[in-house]
């Protein structure tokens, strides 16, 4: 038996099909891609996020733990040194400490971190007061 061309069996793929389906393979890698990169960047903020807030804590810790007296209304505290070197840099740190009207006996701590998120300024801001016998919230 023979056959000709337009009784022949085709199997396969066409040259079309494969096209189509490398592009939409492609588009699919792509988005994956993105996806993954945009997880990691939020991970990476998260972190930043993290740290600024532990530093900032832990300096209104250290300052409730410093004598009441040393902390005079209207000074200006400069802790930079003191920031994790994990923070993206140029980072700052500083507090500024004030004292509410009409609550003696306290002083407030204004706490404030600032660091470069791929170019974008961020800050963490804290506030606590400070007593005589120690914080209050």
């Amino acid at each position: 038996m023979f056959f000709t061309d337009s009784m022949q069996k085709q199997t396969g793929f066409t040259i079309v099909e494969i096209m189509i389906t490398i592009v939409f393979l492609g588009f699919a890698v792509a988005s994956v891609t993105e996806i993954y990169l945009s997880i990691q960047n939020l991970q990476e903020q998260t972190a930043w996020l993290q740290i600024a807030s532990h530093a900032a804590q832990t300096e209104v810790e250290s300052l409730r733990n410093d004598n009441y007296n040393s902390l005079a209304s209207g000074s200006t505290i400069n802790f930079t040194s003191q920031l994790p070197t994990s923070l993206p840099q140029p980072c700052t740190g500083t507090v500024a400490i004030s004292e509410p009207q009409g609550q003696p006996g306290l002083k407030r701590v204004d706490v404030t971190i600032s660091y470069n998120d791929h170019g974008s300024q961020r800050q963490v801001e804290l506030t606590s007061l400070i007593g005589i016998i120690g914080i209050t919230q």
